[in-house]
């Protein structure tokens, strides 16, 4: 009976452990996840948040605000730029990117005005002046993902 007794203790040891193991590792990740959710939204919150958050639901992402791929055709050119021009209308960008956000929102806009103006949608823009935009942009977009990647 002796012997029996340990073994019937080592099963049962071992039971709790994993019902107690099961249990918190379950309870763990939620904790954990909320504690580690919550923390970036507090540090967003404090930094910007409102506007990070109005930024992401408008569909804003890292790659929003950089240069554009030039020889597409014009419907895509005027797509992909109208589609960055309306993330940046939808959100007032602060202080801190202001002046940025103005200069690409200002050069996307003229991007899709060049675009606009390709008789055939199908063909490519090569106005001369779209590459000089593309140019341009790299310093208030540079700005602006530095400011995205730092506080949201």
């Amino acid at each position: 009976m002796m012997k029996l007794r340990p073994l019937a203790l080592t099963v049962a040891a071992c039971a709790s452990l994993t019902a107690l193991v099961g249990c918190s590792s379950s309870s763990a990740p939620s904790d954990d996840t909320s504690a580690a959710s919550s923390a970036p939204e507090t540090s967003a919150a404090a930094a910007g948040g409102d506007f990070c958050t109005a930024y992401a639901d408008a569909g804003g992402t890292l790659a929003t605000p950089s240069n554009f791929q030039v020889g597409l055709p014009a419907d895509e050119t005027i797509s992909d730029l109208s589609g960055r021009v309306a993330v940046m209308d939808a959100v007032t960008p602060p202080s801190e990117i202001e002046s940025a956000w103005q200069s690409a929102r200002g050069l996307y806009a003229e991007g899709v005005e060049i675009a606009e103006a390709v008789p055939d949608k199908s063909s490519p823009v090569l106005d001369s002046r779209i590459f000089a935009i593309v140019k341009e942009l790299s310093g208030p977009t540079g700005d602006i993902r530095d400011y995205l990647d730092a506080t949201c």
